[in-house]
């Protein structure tokens, strides 16, 4: 019988405000980027010291990290990416 793989352990806040420091070292721009995020780390970079309260703005009902804008809940694993771009 097979064992059943343990899911990797949820990102920490220390690990995510890393990645999206090193996103924007690297020259992408917050406004081409996504942040699409669980509802349980919405709720811990709220309350984490690692983000200061400069870090998050709302802006238009939207949650904006390092300026980097987010779609929250409906994933299962944070992750950041590209945005789509706007229609014309």
């Amino acid at each position: 019988m097979s064992k059943t793989p343990i899911p990797a352990p949820p990102m920490t806040m220390a690990q995510l405000r890393k990645r999206l420091d090193e996103t924007l070292a690297n020259g992408h721009q917050p406004k081409d980027l996504v942040l699409r995020i669980t509802l349980r780390d919405t709720a811990l970079i709220k309350r984490s010291a690692v983000f200061a309260d400069d870090d998050i703005r709302f802006v238009d009902g939207v949650m904006h990290v390092l300026g980097i804008p987010t779609i929250v809940g409906q994933v299962g694993e944070t992750s950041i990416a590209a945005a789509e771009p706007a229609d014309s």
